[in-house]
């Protein structure tokens, strides 16, 4: 059955190729693609046709249309070749990445960028500051997205509180650390540092509740570690993503483990973000059908292993209603009660009520008046949740205001690689990352990985970038 048409690249050789979405008589959604010189390709995308048209149906909803003078490139070889961001991208920036350095460490084997391999760069303050301009010319019209300092592994350079410091003078407001913790469990006064110069978040890598699973996927026995990075935030009032890469085979009995690790953290640990594998950088491999997670996957992890505490019905796309590609997210948020269960307060849409919403949107004079009827329908307090036995009285804002303590957000993204990438996906893409040269590219698509290793942006990127610097 074919689902959708679309174009995508071939592993071998990163040339653009047809493709196309089918559903197969296994119940499952495959992407299948022809390269002239390389044969066919197919790899799993989605387990449940039902379940797949249903999420496709939330891509009806419109993107923010990125306008001309946003775009950086013109268009040569189109999407995903001529990034960026080229007039052929149709979202702006939900998240912005900001790689000051690939020097890491740790030698993670699943590593997509695959940190201290082949070369090394510290990015100069003066282009950092001409990357984060870039940020504000081309994706802030409206509003100033979400920055996340990453790396390698940011906190090597012992000058990321003065980086932070430039971001936030710079009009940033929301500066995240994605970090492997070990800087910050070790030495508490840096971390006291990046929060007196503006970072109000920690994106801790937190792949599981004990050591077997770091050594497989990290190399070195490091729960301690996480659990004392934690505690450091704790004590300095910072708030703390948990950030699990899951495997088939390493990690993922975990999930229920480490979501009920961060319910015993609120209100430190505000999230858990989980990120399938993802086979690009130094895992680049062939994946097996088998091991392949999809959304699908996680969703139905989380509910059993939760003991239906979470359901997979409690999820829907990250950025609902903004023009982000469906299936390329999931997000929940729920309320800690006071018995220590998890009170989800998102609902995927029946059927109907997609349909309803879908038509609402279509109209921009429906559209401000409906929101807030879909978000009171959708984001109902329980009356034995914590918030409400304290102060909430039934008024929408005092809710919102309660949230900020007593929440957990669960959520997931399962990046593109070389098999699976979809160009339609990647044109909708809100995860940017601002490179050297200032470039924006949508992030999959800058870590894309050939079978033998050879990379779409990155090395490219990274290398023009220390060429330049050292002439």
């Amino acid at each position: 059955m074919l689902l959708k048409s679309t174009e995508s690249l071939c592993p071998v050789c990163l040339q653009k190729v047809p493709a196309e979405i089918v559903g197969e008589s296994d119940d499952n959604v495959y992407l299948v693609k022809t390269c002239r010189l390389h044969g066919s390709f197919k790899t799993l995308v989605w387990r449940g046709i039902k379940s797949w048209i249903l999420w496709e149906s939330l891509n009806d909803w419109e993107p923010e249309r990125l306008e001309g003078d946003e775009s950086i490139t013109g268009v040569e070889e189109g999407c995903p070749l001529d990034c960026g961001l080229c007039p052929q991208h149709l979202r702006k920036a939900c998240f912005i990445i900001i790689e000051v350095t690939n020097r890491c460490n740790l030698t993670c084997p699943v590593c997509f960028a695959s940190a201290n391999e082949r070369y090394t760069y510290d990015i100069a303050l003066s282009d950092i500051k001409d990357m984060l301009k870039t940020v504000l010319q081309y994706e802030c019209k409206t509003s100033v997205p979400p920055i996340q300092i990453s790396g390698g592994e940011p906190t090597i350079r012992e000058d990321l509180p003065d980086i932070v410091a430039m971001a936030k003078e710079m009009g940033f407001n929301t500066i995240m650390i994605n970090t492997n913790g070990i800087k910050i469990a070790r030495d508490k006064e840096y971390l006291r540092r990046l929060k007196e110069s503006g970072a109000n978040l920690i994106y801790l890598q937190f792949d599981g509740v004990t050591d077997d699973v770091y050594l497989r996927l990290r190399g070195a026995a490091l729960t301690n570690i996480k659990i004392k990075a934690i505690e450091n935030c704790a004590e300095l009032g910072l708030g703390v993503i948990l950030v699990p890469t899951v495997t088939k085979h390493a990690n993922f009995h975990q999930i229920g483990d480490i979501i009920r690790f961060a319910k015993k953290r609120i209100p430190t640990v505000r999230g858990v973000h989980f990120q399938p594998i993802s086979y690009s950088g130094r895992y680049p491999y062939m994946p097996e059908n088998d091991s392949r997670i999809t959304v699908p996957d996680m969703l139905r992890a989380i509910e059993e292993q939760t003991g239906g505490e979470v359901k997979a019905n409690n999820f829907v796309p990250i950025n609902l209603g903004r023009g982000c590609e469906s299936h390329c997210s999931f997000t929940n948020v729920s309320i800690l009660a006071e018995d220590g269960r998890l009170l989800p307060l998102t609902d995927f849409p029946s059927e109907g009520e997609l349909q309803e919403l879908i038509e609402s949107r279509k109209s921009e004079q429906l559209w401000p008046k409906h929101a807030r009827g879909v978000i009171k329908d959708y984001w109902k307090p329980s009356e034995n949740c914590a918030c409400s036995c304290k102060f909430y009285t039934g008024d929408f804002g005092e809710l919102v205001e309660c949230l900020q303590e007593y929440y957990l957000s669960i959520s997931g993204m399962p990046f593109q690689d070389v098999w699976n990438i979809d160009v339609n996906r990647s044109r909708k893409c809100c995860v940017h990352i601002v490179a050297p040269g200032n470039k924006i590219i949508p992030f999959c698509t800058f870590n894309i990985t050939s079978v033998d290793g050879k990379t779409l942006y990155r090395d490219r990127v990274y290398m023009s970038y220390i060429n330049l610097r050292s002439r």
